[in-house]
């Protein structure tokens, strides 16, 4: 068995197990529909909320080559939805009373996904 790391998804036998699990699911599709309207928040959060969680290219059950367009379109949706100057961050705060607390929850969601876009840093 082949181990790149400590995290449960680093290494063949937990790669091959995520593969298995996720068998059937076709989380593209499912990641582009949530997508498909600016203004589908909950949609929205909740398909990045998978994002964060599951997109890693040894857990990814989708095709891998569409993983970094997916982050970057759930960053680019989250990011409207808090800036006041665009429709769906007026529409989203406003349905929200610019609750401080949903606006930094939000933000955390992007630096997640922003993180998983990040190449892998070398062991110096």
């Amino acid at each position: 068995m082949g181990a790149w790391g400590t995290e449960p998804w680093s290494s063949d036998g937990a790669a091959d197990w995520f593969a298995g699990f996720f068998e059937g699911i076709n989380a593209d599709a499912k990641i582009t529909a949530a997508f498909a309207y600016t203004d589908d928040y909950d949609a929205i959060r909740a398909a990045c909320w998978v994002l964060q969680k599951l997109g890693r290219p040894m857990i990814w059950p989708g095709d891998l080559d569409t993983l970094d367009g997916f982050l970057a379109e759930g960053i680019g949706l989250l990011t409207a939805m808090i800036d006041p100057d665009t429709d769906e961050g007026e529409e989203f705060l406003e349905l929200w009373d610019n609750d401080a607390s949903v606006i930094e929850s939000v933000r955390d969601q992007i630096r997640e996904l922003e993180m998983l876009r990040m190449p892998p840093t070398e062991a110096g």
